[in-house]
């Protein structure tokens, strides 16, 4: 068929972290604190990043992965609130095309992550499987499955589970994470601060690539 496109549009939001700390603390440290505070930095910017491009509503902020209009499609809804059913994460597979199923992967809170390992087949024998090398995600029904703290927990009428080739979500960094000490700001307080900043957004340019698997209304 003949080919159709869209235009998306990803803007530059800004991210920053701060922090105050007294010159005598910095200078009398008995270990390298500017280098600390950089590497929590780093990961306060990761943590605040994962969080966006998985539950931002575009305002100020990235679209979110779960977004409910501008996220992943609804697959499969489940058939009872508070749980979920192999047969149900079975069929949020299906609902995926094949050419997205190459490449796809599954998306999931612990908390949720906890209930699925607990499923079995007919025979009482679990359906996870744990992976055999090092360093590999575990795999379920074939699938790599990777956890976030940021996905949503199991709550009624909301999004449980995430499947699909996130590579069809786009993340635009507009240059790279700034690190500045302010010295003279704080200086009539014998403190010295620390800003870390970026601008980023993202979104996911093709919401068919995903597929959610939804708990029903209570």
């Amino acid at each position: 068929d003949d080919a159709a496109f869209d235009q998306k549009v990803l803007d530059a939001h800004k991210l920053h972290v701060a922090i105050k700390v007294t010159e005598e603390l910095l200078y009398d440290n008995a270990f390298n604190l500017e280098r600390y505070i950089v590497q929590q930095f780093g990961k306060a910017l990761g943590n605040a990043e994962e969080d966006a491009f998985l539950n931002g509503d575009g305002t100020g902020k990235p679209t979110g992965l779960f977004h409910p209009t501008k996220g992943g499609q609804v697959g499969v809804t489940t058939e009872k609130s508070g749980t979920v059913k192999a047969d149900e994460i079975i069929d949020l597979v299906y609902s995926l095309k094949r050419p997205y199923r190459k490449g796809a992967s599954f998306l999931v809170n612990d908390s949720t992550l906890a209930v699925i390992r607990k499923l079995k087949d007919g025979n009482g024998v679990y359906m996870w499987q744990p992976a055999l090398t090092a360093g590999e995600p575990d795999r379920l029904f074939g699938y790599p499955v990777h956890t976030s703290q940021f996905a949503p927990e199991m709550e009624a009428g909301k999004p449980i589970l995430a499947f699909g080739d996130y590579r069809y979500y786009n993340i635009g960094d507009r240059g790279t994470r700034s690190f500045q000490e302010l010295r003279e700001l704080f200086a009539g307080n014998g403190m010295i601060g620390y800003v870390a900043k970026e601008r980023v957004d993202g979104v996911l340019v093709l919401p068919e690539a995903v597929k959610i698997l939804k708990n029903k209304e209570a």
